[in-house]
């Protein structure tokens, strides 16, 4: 994407049509942002069944690693089951999700350890600085990726 809409950055996540506005770009500039901000060595992530979840996480797991954090990948989820699986394994974690919206539409929704929401208030306002700059502190090795099923522990959780 040459050059990214700053009217992604919503209140409380990143949103836009796909790939118009929230592309591959952005969800790759999105995982390098959200690692240097947030300064952990590991990171969550899980994905909606939108059909371009599948390529933005993918992008944004790479985003992830390139910067230097390992990623626990939980696949397909619902965005309470992210929420769940980064308060049991206190994780930093990201749900590519664009909520209610119709299906042209993904996004991101942020949270730091033990699911506390990330907000323009509350760091997405840096993480949309460096995501529109392209410009982000130099990753300091390659992460590695870990694919883990949390279904069984949140329907434990829930039931």
């Amino acid at each position: 994407m040459e050059r990214i809409d700053p009217g992604i950055f919503k209140a409380y996540d990143i949103r836009g049509t796909y790939p118009d506005q929230v592309d591959e770009d952005v969800a790759y500039r999105a995982g390098r942002a959200f690692v240097a901000y947030t300064e952990e060595p590991k990171v969550l992530t899980g994905r909606d069944m939108r059909l371009s979840g599948p390529q933005l996480s993918r992008a944004f797991i790479d985003g992830a690693t390139d910067q230097g954090a390992d990623v626990v990948d939980i696949g397909l989820c619902s965005t309470d089951m992210l929420y769940f699986s980064s308060g049991v394994l206190d994780l930093p974690g990201v749900m590519l999700t664009a909520s209610h919206n119709p299906k042209e539409y993904n996004g991101l929704k942020m949270c730091r350890r033990l699911a506390r929401p990330i907000s323009i208030d509350t760091g997405l306002a840096e993480i949309r600085d460096m995501v529109l700059s392209g410009r982000f502190p130099d990753g300091v090795r390659k992460g590695a990726v870990e694919e883990v099923s949390m279904l069984e522990r949140y329907v434990d959780h829930v039931l």
